[in-house]
C-alpha cells in the first residue's frame, strides 16, 4: 500500500502538469495556504478557554472583511462549508414539512441537489426552461403564487446567465416568504460586482462556499442586511460553549484566517472581470468550432456565457467518457464537462491563451487524433507558462 506521503506527491504532480478546468475548484496564494499550516489550525476561539483572545480578534476582523467586500450589514462566517451554509438557512428559516422552492438539481435545471426532505422538509422544483438555460420566469411566478413557500432558494451550480432574482423576490416577498441566495460558484464574481448582486436585487440574504471563484479554502459564509435572518442563522451556525453545539462546534480558525488573508490580498473586482472574459472567449470560440453549447438560443444575452462557467451540450450517456477523455490529454473537468476559467485565470491565463485552449478543447471534443502532438505541445507551453498564482497582492483599502 503506497504511503500518504507519495499520494500526496502523486496528487500534486496531477494537478501541476494539467490545466484544471473543474469549475468548483480554484487555486489558492502561497501566502494564504501558509495559514492552514500554523498552530491555530487545531486550537478553539470560545473565549471559555484561556489564551483565546488573538484567535477571537481575527474572526471579528475576518468577519468586518466580509462585511465590507459584500457591502452588508451582517456576516456569519462559522459554517465550514458551503453545504452546512444550506443547512443552517435550512433550519434557522424553516420548519418540518414546509415547502422550499429551488431551481431543480443537475441536467436540466442546475440548482445545488441539497437534500431538504432529509431534514423533514418538502422540495417544490421550480420551471426550468433549458432551451435558454434559464428559470422560467412566467411559471415560476404562477407556481410560486399558487404553493407560497415561505423559503425560496435561488442560486445553481450549473449556470451561465443572471437569475431573475428581482421577479421571483417581488412575488415570495408579496405574500411574506424569503429569498435565499445560493452563491456558492459565483461568490468571488458577486464580491468583484462582476455578476449580479443578489442582496440589492432582492434576495434576503446571500450564501456560500469560499473556493471556488472566491479563491479561498473551503468553507463558507452567510450575509445579510437583515438583522433578525442574521440572529436566526447564528442560533445554529454559531458555537456558544455553555449552551452546547448546534451545528457548528468548531469554525476552523485556520480556514476563517486564510480566508480573511484572501480577502484582504485579492484584487477582486480585476480578477472577477478577467475570469468572465475568459470564460466569453472560451465559449465563443467552441461556438465558432460548432461544439454545441447550452444557452445558444437566449435571446435576452448576447453572450453565451456571464460566469465562470462554459457549458458543452452533449448527449448525458457520453459526457463521462468526454471527461476522461480530456483527463488523458491533461485538461480536468467534471462529469457534466463543465468547463470553469477561475483556476486558469489565478495562473494568469487571458484572452489570447483562452482562444487557443478553446480550439485545443474544442479537437479533443471531436476526438481529431491528427492533432494530438501539436496539442500536447501547445498544451505543454500553456501548463509550463502558467505555474503562479496571480490575482493575490492588492489589499482592501482600510477605511
Amino acid at each position: 500500500m503506497a504511503s500518504i506521503a507519495s499520494l500526496l506527491e502523486k496528487h500534486t504532480s496531477t494537478r501541476l502538469n494539467s490545466l484544471n478546468l473543474i469549475v468548483s475548484e480554484n487555486r489558492m496564494s502561497q501566502k494564504a495556504q501558509a495559514v492552514l499550516n500554523t498552530d491555530i489550525q487545531s486550537r478553539y476561539a470560545a473565549d471559555f478557554y484561556a489564551g483565546t483572545y488573538p484567535a477571537q480578534e481575527i474572526i471579528s476582523a475576518v468577519t468586518e472583511l466580509t462585511k465590507k467586500v459584500f457591502k452588508t450589514k451582517f456576516a456569519n462566517i462559522s459554517p465550514v462549508s458551503g453545504n452546512l451554509c444550506v443547512l443552517a438557512v435550512t433550519m434557522s428559516l424553516s420548519k418540518p414539512n414546509d415547502l422550499i422552492a429551488r431551481i431543480p438539481p443537475f441536467i436540466p435545471g442546475g440548482g445545488y441537489p441539497f437534500q431538504y426532505n432529509a431534514f423533514d422538509r418538502e422540495i417544490l422544483s421550480l420551471p426550468f426552461d433549458m432551451d435558454n438555460w434559464q428559470i422560467d420566469i412566467e411559471g415560476s411566478i404562477s407556481l410560486l403564487r399558487q404553493k407560497k413557500p415561505l423559503l425560496v432558494v435561488l442560486g445553481p451550480s450549473i449556470f451561465i446567465y443572471p437569475v431573475p432574482v428581482k421577479e421571483i423576490a417581488e412575488v415570495v416577498h408579496s405574500y411574506g416568504g424569503l429569498v435565499a441566495f445560493d452563491g456558492s460558484h459565483p461568490l468571488g464574481l458577486i464580491a468583484g460586482g462582476q455578476y449580479q448582486d443578489p442582496l440589492s436585487e432582492g434576495a434576503d440574504l446571500l450564501f456560500g462556499s469560499t473556493h471556488k471563484t472566491l479563491p479561498g479554502p473551503q468553507g463558507g459564509i452567510i450575509v445579510t442586511n437583515d438583522e433578525e435572518i442574521h440572529k436566526r442563522i447564528q442560533v445554529y451556525s454559531n458555537f456558544k460553549p455553555l449552551d452546547g453545539p448546534s451545528l457548528i462546534c468548531n469554525p476552523h480558525l485556520a480556514r476563517i484566517a486564510s480566508t480573511g488573508i484572501v480577502l484582504e490580498e485579492t484584487p477582486l473586482e480585476d480578477y472577477a472581470r478577467q475570469v468572465v472574459k475568459n470564460s466569453q472567449v472560451i465559449a465563443n470560440t467552441l461556438h465558432e468550432e460548432e461544439i454545441p453549447l447550452h444557452g445558444v438560443s437566449n435571446t435576452d444575452y448576447p453572450e453565451l456565457t456571464y460566469s465562470h462557467q462554459v457549458l458543452p451540450n452533449f448527449p448525458l450517456e457520453d459526457r463521462i467518457e468526454l471527461r476522461n477523455y480530456l483527463t488523458k490529454n491533461r485538461i480536468l473537468t467534471d462529469g457534466f464537462n463543465r468547463i470553469g476559467t477561475s483556476e486558469i485565470t489565478r495562473l494568469g491565463f487571458k484572452e489570447e491563451e483562452c482562444r487557443k485552449l478553446g480550439k485545443i478543447i474544442a479537437s479533443l471534443f471531436r476526438k481529431d487524433e491528427t492533432k494530438l502532438s501539436e496539442m500536447q505541445e501547445e498544451l505543454s507551453e500553456l501548463i509550463n507558462s502558467h505555474q503562479s498564482v496571480l490575482y493575490c497582492s492588492k489589499p482592501i483599502p482600510q477605511q
